[in-house]
């Protein structure tokens, strides 16, 4: 099987990566550390026009993918963004998209899908208390009302709601889990800022007292959202997983050349078979890494009977890969590795993070075995 990218999704990586040397390099999210917000609209609306958040998008609604497979399309990018550890809600606008676009109702589409498409609109997306992807996790209640339902708890980690116009809301009704449309601001809405290890993104606590909301604002039945939850969840995983890999290559190419331009004794660093021999394993868990994502972009894509395994298998060993990428590239670089006016602690920060939002490695190993042993006694 061909794992590389073909002309147009290399033609539309090399045009992400262009514009993020001139729009938005590492140096920009550098600058935004320790601002209020590590997110510039005005670069998401460029972003846009080049596919960023209308690459799950149909036509008629000003979307549109470059290949048949727009979720491999997405990754494209996302290993791009990456790479400059974007902070934008990349990721959070795909999944809003992706399922107003497949379970919304004509009006949320014409409503909601065309202003995504076009970088005016930007959604995230309120899962758990926890981060993780366990249904049995969701805080937010949802009671019936005589016009639509009224929605009270907590959502945590939710990626940049400080900055968001829409919020795309797991909720638990009596009937099920279900989802909700929830533009802001919005009366009984509280979004408060949380603090993080990772310094160039902005997560948040959404809080919900008594928020209304009426019967358009449901995206598809009450009660009946199980299979869209898991299907935002599939196409987080492999969207995370595509910006994992980005970030740990740029990074191992960091280590990389510091190590040809690091001196001891005389000689580069990475003249030394000990520094050879770890830069080797670094590469061949980037390699893993690569290959498990865009598998698992290709088996959502074209909803392969073993899906959920691939998902599973890069939900796993991607984040795990990044981690220690990023933790042998400071080992490598020594004391100078640590400081603040290096790269590689931020990298390093993402990769932390990454290993517990939407489901921890053990999670996503703990769910591989259940299929397998499914298979196993089918």
């Amino acid at each position: 099987m061909d794992f590389a990218y073909n002309d147009d999704q290399a033609l539309l990586q090399d045009a992400t990566r262009r514009f993020l040397e001139q729009r938005h390099p590492l140096a920009a999210v550098r600058a935004q550390l320790e601002a209020d917000s590590t997110f510039d609209r005005e670069v998401w609306r460029a972003g846009a026009e080049l596919g960023w958040a209308a690459l799950l998008v149909p036509e008629q609604y000003g979307g549109g993918s470059v290949t048949d497979q727009p979720v491999v399309d997405l990754c494209a990018v996302g290993e791009e963004l990456g790479r400059v550890l974007y902070p934008g809600p990349f990721l959070a606008a795909n999944v809003v998209a992706d399922a107003v676009a497949t379970f919304g109702d004509p009006q949320q589409k014409q409503q909601y899908l065309t202003p995504i498409a076009a970088g005016d609109c930007v959604p995230t997306w309120c899962t758990t208390t926890d981060g993780s992807v366990d249904i049995a996790a969701i805080g937010v209640e949802a009671t019936t009302t005589a016009t639509g339902l009224r929605l009270d708890g907590v959502a945590r980690y939710t990626h940049d709601a400080h900055q968001a116009d829409l919020l795309l809301v797991a909720c638990n009704a009596v009937s099920g889990p279900s989802l909700v449309l929830v533009p802001l601001p919005t009366s009984g809405l509280q979004v408060r800022v949380l603090g993080g290890l990772d310094l160039t993104r902005r997560l948040c606590e959404v809080s919900f007292e008594g928020v209304q909301v009426d019967t358009q604002q449901v995206l598809g039945p009450v009660g009946m959202a199980e299979e869209t939850i898991w299907r935002a969840y599939r196409l987080a995983t492999v969207v995370q997983a595509a910006e994992a890999v980005g970030a740990a290559e740029q990074v191992f190419e960091f280590t990389v050349q510091y190590a040809k331009d690091r001196k001891q004794f005389g000689r580069a660093i990475g003249g030394f078979q000990a520094i050879k021999h770890r830069l080797a394993d670094l590469l061949m868990e980037l390699e893993g890494a690569r290959v498990a994502t865009r598998y698992a972009a290709l088996a959502v894509a074209d909803n392969r009977h073993d899906r959920d395994e691939a998902v599973f298998v890069a939900g796993a060993a991607v984040r795990d890969a990044f981690a220690f990428i990023a933790g042998e590239s400071v080992q490598i670089h020594g004391g100078i590795g640590f400081t603040w006016e290096y790269d590689v602690h931020l990298f390093m920060r993402r990769a932390k993070v990454e290993q517990v939002l939407l489901g921890d490695p053990d999670w996503h190993r703990e769910q591989l075995c259940r299929l397998v042993e499914a298979e196993v006694l089918a």
